[in-house]
């Protein structure tokens, strides 16, 4: 299952730009046994607030950690491109590895969520590329 601490980690396939923008859409909380971790568990940046790790400050980690991503999005402002979250998992791929039908069904669905620069102009693929709006 996609968290949001995995954010740390992950950057941009195509510019590797950092960190990558999460959309979450819709989410589980679960049961998470968090004794004995060391917290923040991220190191450099907090996806669950947005904002770089700052030495000396307080993060909601037990909370974050409990949330599990089941569908959304990672955004590379940089470059535009998207990459989806379904059913946990992230499909981090290059695009000549993408599959385009799978992506515009995946927008479709979550058009009125998504904001309009991921549907519209998102890359690879977008709704006003392919005429489906």
């Amino acid at each position: 299952m996609m968290r949001y601490w995995g954010l740390d980690f992950i950057r941009c396939l195509h510019c590797k730009n950092y960190p990558l923008k999460l959309i979450p859409l819709e989410t589980i909380e679960e049961d998470v046994d968090t004794s004995g971790l060391e917290f923040p568990l991220c190191r450099n940046y907090c996806a669950y607030l947005d904002k770089p790790i700052k030495q000396g400050e307080t993060y909601p980690c037990e909370k974050c950690l409990r949330i599990g991503i089941k569908e959304g999005v990672l955004y590379c402002p940089k470059c535009k491109r998207w990459y989806p979250i379904k059913n946990g998992i992230v499909y981090l791929l290059r695009d000549n590895k993408r599959r385009k039908e799978s992506d515009i069904e995946f927008l479709k669905k979550w058009k009125d969520r998504l904001p309009k620069e991921i549907v519209y102009e998102g890359l690879p693929y977008n709704l006003s590329s392919t005429g489906n709006d």
